[in-house]
């Protein structure tokens, strides 16, 4: 169970605290990006503009609905930091760092979305040349301040060695940061997100555009990006089993890190097969 004193550090009212705002400004990108992702979808709707066989909303309204689940996740978690932690300078200054990231890039995916042109892997001019570069610089923000948040969670873990939430979420964090850097940053160095050539009749995955053929590289980096979201459910699951003790919940959040990052390495290294 979670314990009281847990469940004040992330109450609502202690995010309008003037000492612990900053925690309602993960709350508000998250909200903006919902807001984002709701006329985004009005504008898909009546909108029929296509950009390499896809709506030209369709980038931003995965980009709206991913930083959206990471600025939710990340206002979560850090309710589960020591007061002392969370008021340090260092952590109120990553929030508004990587919430400036994320609003940066979501702004300009949307903007070029609007003019019928690419945000990624588009350098035809010099303004967007360096605007893709920027964009790489703030996902790069995004990656270390979760590493962070999770390098916290697993430094306070070790202190009492019982909560396998905080263990499975600190976990979580740093591997999905890690796992993420490697996947986004292999597709970051081609001039496209497949390892290979998609075959004109690949089937489709609904919803995510996906394509089975020519390694889709966005396939791993989705799995590699949502095991911060996984991990810390699966250490929920574990300490919500009362037939848990701390030592078997922390062996089964190893196994699961453990096979979860092994098979993301592994889709990672057949795309580039397929």
């Amino acid at each position: 169970m979670i314990a009281q004193d847990q469940l004040t550090t992330i109450s609502p009212q202690a995010w309008l605290e003037k000492d612990t705002r900053h925690f309602n400004l993960w709350w508000q990108a998250a909200f903006l990006m919902l807001s984002l992702f709701a006329i985004t979808l009005v504008l898909w709707s009546i909108d029929t503009r296509q950009l390499d066989n896809a709506s030209v909303w369709a980038k931003p309204l995965k980009f709206e609905s991913s930083l959206a689940m990471y600025f939710i996740t990340l206002a979560l978690l850090a309710g589960y930091l020591p007061e002392k932690k969370r008021q340090h300078i260092t952590w109120r200054t990553a929030t508004h760092i990587a919430v400036a990231a994320g609003v940066f890039e979501v702004f300009y995916i949307v903007l070029q979305a609007s003019r019928g042109r690419a945000s990624h892997y588009n350098q035809d001019t010099a303004v967007e040349s360096l605007m893709y570069g920027l964009m790489g610089l703030g996902a790069l923000i995004l990656v270390v301040v979760s590493f962070y948040l999770g390098w916290l969670l697993y430094r306070d873990y070790r202190q009492e060695k019982q909560d396998s939430f905080k263990l499975a979420s600190a976990y979580g964090l740093m591997l999905g940061s890690v796992l993420t850097l490697i996947t986004a940053g292999i597709m970051s160095s081609g001039q496209t997100h497949f390892a290979g050539t998609p075959a004109t009749d690949s089937w489709q995955v609904p919803v995510t555009g996906w394509l089975l053929s020519g390694g889709d590289l966005r396939i791993p980096h989705f799995f590699a990006t949502h095991l911060m979201q996984f991990l810390p459910l699966y250490g929920l699951l574990l300490q919500r089993q009362t037939t848990n003790t701390a030592a078997a919940a922390r062996k089964k959040i190893k196994i699961f890190s453990l096979t979860y990052s092994t098979a993301v390495l592994i889709a990672l290294a057949a795309s580039f097969m397929l």
